[in-house]
C-alpha cells in the first residue's frame, strides 16, 4: 500500500509504501534538501485533497476572454432609426455610411501596417525567455550544488569557487561508518620527553566525495582508564596545502601524523576515533 508524505521544510511531497514507514519507525531523508523527518507524521490526507480539488474550474480560470470588437453595422441602423425628417435622414444615412466606410478603410490599413513595436516584439519575447531560463538554471544549480557536487565530483571545485564569490557553501556529506581508521600506532617522541606521537590513516570507503572528520585521541593507563583527550580538527592534522572544502575524494586515503604531550601522567595505551 503507497502512501503520499511531505518535508515539512521544503513542502516537497513523495510516495511511500508501508515497507518503508515501517524502517527506522518511519524517519526518512528528503530527496531535495536533505532535511530530515518522520514521514508517518507527515502523511497527507489524500481524501481531504481530492474533496478540494477542483481540476475544470481551476483550468477554466486560466481561459482569457475574446476580445469582441463592435458591431459597426448596428451602429449605424441606430443612427438611422433616431431621424425623423424623411430627407434628413436620406441625407444622414448616405454621410454615415460614408463615414463608417472610411473607418473601416483607415482600420483595415492599421492592422496591413505593423509598427515597430509589433517587429521588436518576437525578438524582445525570446530574450526575456531566454533570461528567464537562465534564471531557472542558475536557481537550480544553487539550490542543488550539494546534490550536484556529491554526484559529479568534477565540477565540483568551479561550484566551491563560486560559492566563495556569492558567500555560500557546498556542505559534503557525512558518512562517519564509512570512515575507516587503518594502521594507527603511537610511539614517544624520541626528541621531546612526554610527547606521544601518533601516525594512522584514514580511508574514505564511500564512492563519494566526504568531509574530513575530526581525530579524537585519548590516552590511557595501566587499567585501560582515559587521562587524557584531545580532538584534532582536518585544519591540524591535514598538510598545508590541502584545500579541506573540496572534501576527501572516494576510495581515497590522507596519512595523520599528530603529536600529544602526556602532560606528566603515565600512560601505557590509547583509543582513537573519528567523529564529526
Amino acid at each position: 500500500m503507497q502512501s503520499i508524505t511531505h518535508c515539512p521544510v521544503c513542502q516537497t511531497q513523495f510516495v511511500v509504501t508501508e515497507q518503508q514507514l515501517n524502517q527506522h519507525s518511519g524517519t526518512v531523508r528528503c530527496g531535495y534538501c536533505l532535511d530530515v523527518f518522520n514521514a508517518i507524521e507527515q502523511l497527507v490526507n489524500t481524501e481531504v485533497h481530492s474533496e478540494h480539488h477542483h481540476p475544470t474550474s481551476e483550468f477554466n480560470a486560466l481561459i482569457a476572454p475574446d476580445l469582441i470588437k463592435p458591431d459597426l453595422s448596428e451602429a449605424l441602423v441606430t443612427e438611422v432609426l433616431v431621424t425623423e425628417d424623411p430627407i434628413t435622414q436620406e441625407l444622414t444615412t448616405e454621410v454615415q455610411t460614408i463615414e463608417v466606410q472610411a473607418g473601416q478603410h483607415d482600420y483595415l490599413a492599421a492592422q496591413a501596417m505593423p509598427t515597430s513595436a509589433t517587429k521588436k516584439s518576437p525578438v524582445l519575447l525570446w530574450i526575456l525567455l531566454i533570461v528567464m531560463l537562465l534564471m531557472m538554471v542558475v536557481q537550480s544549480i544553487f539550490f542543488l550544488r550539494h546534490q550536484i557536487s556529491l554526484y559529479y565530483p568534477n565540477i565540483k571545485p568551479s561550484l566551491v569557487l563560486a560559492c566563495e564569490k556569492i558567500g555560500c557553501s557546498i556542505d559534503l556529506p557525512k558518512k562517519i561508518e564509512l570512515i575507516l581508521i587503518d594502521d594507527s600506532d603511537i610511539q614517544e617522541d624520541a626528541e621531546h620527553t612526554g610527547v606521544m606521537r601518533l601516525s594512522t590513516t584514514l580511508i574514505n570507503q564511500a564512492g563519494f566525495y566526504q568531509a574530513y572528520p575530526n581525530l579524537e585521541l585519548t590516552l590511557t593507563d595501566v587499567d585501560d582508564k582515559p587521562k587524557l583527550r584531545r580532538i584534532f580538527k582536518p585544519i591540524e592534522y591535514l598538510p598545508a596545502k590541502t584545500n579541506i572544502a573540496f572534501g576527501l575524494a572516494a576510495g581515497a586515503a590522507v596519512k595523520v601524523n599528530v603529536a600529544m604531550t602526556t602532560q606528566g601522567i603515565a600512560v601505557t595505551g590509547y583509543r582513537v576515533f573519528v567523529s564529526y
